[in-house]
């Protein structure tokens, strides 16, 4: 049923709660997780550094940030992956520069997912407003079924 499960996980260990319920469904379908980690795109990080202004891409040179970046994503990624690995499951990883909710969407499509697995805070009101929610964008758009697990940062 669900032979590629996409994992969205941001780095935090709110969003690896979602681990133990994909480790489950891995086993039971006999299925290759797939973790992926949406990176700041260089078009973002230049926008974000200069303010909006031109002027940045001639003065400031985004190379070195984002390949520290990508580099910590990657052994964060394959550090999952290898305890993933060890406890007897088949497990990919991807990154994939972009807004975190198009690329995730994006990626399941790409990487044939059968089912998007990510946590989810479950924010109303202002905090939603404020924050948005990247599950909820992600419901939106995607084309395969989601599992959703609620967290707390407590």
């Amino acid at each position: 049923m669900y032979k590629r499960i996409l994992v969205a996980l941001d780095g935090t260990d709110v969003a690896e709660q979602v681990l133990p319920h994909v480790e489950a469904l891995a086993r039971a379908f006999d299925s290759t997780l797939i973790l992926l980690r949406a990176t700041t795109s260089p078009e973002k990080l230049v926008a974000d550094l200069s303010g909006g202004l031109d002027v940045a891409p001639s003065i400031f040179d985004p190379t070195e940030i984002l390949d520290d970046e990508r580099a910590e994503i990657g052994e964060y990624l394959e550090g999952v992956a290898g305890r993933l690995r060890d406890a007897g499951l088949k497990v990919e990883t991807d990154e994939s520069p972009g807004a975190v909710a198009t690329e995730i969407v994006q990626r399941a499509g790409d990487l044939r997912a059968d089912l998007i697995a990510m946590t989810t805070h479950g924010r109303h009101g202002l905090g939603r407003l404020i924050f948005g929610s990247v599950a909820e964008s992600v419901l939106t758009h995607a084309s395969v079924p989601m599992l959703l697990v609620h967290v707390t940062d407590a």
